[in-house]
């Protein structure tokens, strides 16, 4: 409920704005505007007896000689004024009409305050650089606006411009009493506060619930997305696990074709074998007619070689997929027991992964590379040079980690950097196990790594795709730790894709 006509008397009662001075104005978005205000002491005049009165009286919201923050909010249904003890968030830019109040206000003094005709509209009598300029404060539900006028009443502008209702610049603006009003009750208030600090709580506990309804429900709808992607990633995996459970098949159609050597003939594109495995029942086996029967067993030998390494690797990634959607599940579960600061750090480490998993908003697909997760924070993986230079181009940016092996070619590792927060030892070990498993290093199980930040690879000049020279790197050694890798989801016989 917004402030009526009797509370906005109270206010402005308590705040005793006539002579106070205008230092900031901050205006953090389309509904808010704030004011930072002082309040000068008295000074003691030459041979005055005794110090000025200074205490400070029943009802004042803040001592002489001190600043503080008074609240101007258009958003219905909570249109109000007040005193607050919460200043507004710090901003790189400025909104148009926050501008045009810094020229126009900014280091005024407030000559007076009034609630005209009891009709909601609140008039500031500023006087800047000797010029007076009147501010209108009209708290009227969906029609609440901020109207500057010069002292001839002729708009100068407005924090929402309505040439429709004659609200712009150079129309003339001169409010006239309702032809009835009614004079409302104030609310009650706790015994002992101000009326400023009680609205101010109110509206505080208002906004902090509609804040943890809204956070819950980004983050609840951000879980589920992650987890029903997850559950899609997973159900691909298990296509992919029943293909490459062909391996065995593979390996016995190799030995098939070494038992009958004796019965080939060049160029032939089948060969009719007896399957000693299933009671001798005969079985045509799809040849390459450009290849020797030799090294068509041999083909056949490493289809099976990598369906073996295939269907290990999907095994590990299916686990790591599982404990994802756990993860997601059981934070679900969470939800309901959050409270507000919780809600706000669980937004922000989700929106993180959001961020790592966009990139830099050019659209680079998720499934780039391989993602893991480690501590709070993304670790991405290129395993060949056109993952590696996708990842670059698209997933990361300045502040993020890349991690390489000296000496040996293989993969870009990348740690997703996070605002105010530095990378843990164990991420960035976790991250060096990574980099030396996804490189040619992985068969003597140590590296020495090259680490630095994003911006400070400089790309080769004409050189192949991905190849970058890192600057202010630093070394790392790294023996490959079997249980790190197990939980970040990888089996000890992954093997490297090329």
């Amino acid at each position: 409920m917004s402030l009526n006509n009797a509370e906005i008397d109270l206010i402005l009662g308590e705040l005793e704005l006539p002579g106070q001075s205008i230092q900031k104005i901050i205006q953090p978005d389309f509904r808010n505007l704030f004011l930072q205000l002082y309040r000068p002491g008295q000074a003691h005049r030459p041979g005055q007896t005794h110090q000025p009165d200074q205490t400070h009286r029943p009802g004042q919201t803040h001592r002489p000689g001190q600043t503080w923050w008074l609240r101007i909010c258009l958003e219905h249904p909570r249109v109000r004024l007040h005193s607050t003890n919460t200043p507004p968030r710090a901003k790189r830019s400025h909104q148009r009409f926050e501008s045009f109040l810094h020229a126009r206000l900014r280091g005024g003094r407030i000559v007076s305050a009034e609630h005209l005709f009891q009709d909601r509209i609140v008039r500031l009598e500023v006087l800047h650089n000797g010029e007076l300029t009147w501010t209108y404060l009209r708290f009227w539900g969906t029609r609440s606006n901020i109207i500057v006028t010069d002292s001839s009443a002729t708009i100068l502008d407005a924090f929402f411009r309505k040439p429709s209702q004659g609200i712009e610049s150079g129309q003339p603006f001169q409010p006239t009493p309702p032809e009835r009003f009614e004079l409302r009750e104030p609310r009650a208030v706790p015994e002992g506060s101000s009326f400023n600090e009680a609205i101010a709580g109110i509206y505080r506990h208002q906004e902090e619930t509609l804040e943890q309804e809204r956070l819950e429900a980004t983050c609840r709808r951000t879980l589920e997305r992650r987890r029903d992607r997850l559950r899609a990633r997973l159900a691909e995996i298990d296509q992919g696990r029943h293909r490459a459970a062909e391996a065995d098949q593979y390996q016995h159609y190799g030995e098939l074709i070494l038992a009958f050597l004796y019965r080939g003939t060049p160029g032939q594109a089948w060969i009719d074998v007896e399957d000693y495995a299933r009671e001798n029942r005969p079985l045509r086996i799809t040849l390459d007619p450009g290849l020797s029967l030799t090294d068509n067993a041999q083909a056949y030998f490493g289809k099976a070689a990598k369906a073996r390494k295939t269907r290990d690797f999907l095994r590990d990634t299916a686990g790591n997929l599982q404990r994802g959607i756990a993860a997601a599940e059981e934070t679900l579960l969470e939800l309901d027991r959050c409270d507000l600061p919780r809600l706000r750090e669980l937004a922000r480490e989700l929106e993180q992964i959001g961020q790592g998993n966009r990139g830099s908003g050019t659209g680079a697909p998720p499934e780039t590379g391989l993602h893991f997760s480690s501590r709070g924070f993304q670790i991405l993986v290129g395993r060949n040079s056109r993952e590696n230079d996708e990842l670059l181009r698209r997933s990361v940016r300045g502040n993020d980690w890349w991690l390489h092996t000296r000496d040996y070619p293989g993969g870009y590792v990348f740690i997703k950097g996070q605002k105010n927060r530095s990378v843990p030892l164990d991420v960035l070990l976790d991250a060096g196990n990574l980099a030396v498993f996804f490189s040619r290093a992985r068969k003597n199980g140590q590296a020495h790594l090259y680490y630095t930040q994003v911006k400070y690879l400089r790309r080769a000049k004409d050189g192949p795709r991905g190849l970058v020279l890192p600057t202010q790197e630093k070394n790392l050694e790294i023996r490959l730790d079997q249980e790190r890798l197990r939980t970040l989801g990888i089996g000890s016989d992954l093997a490297l894709e090329e």
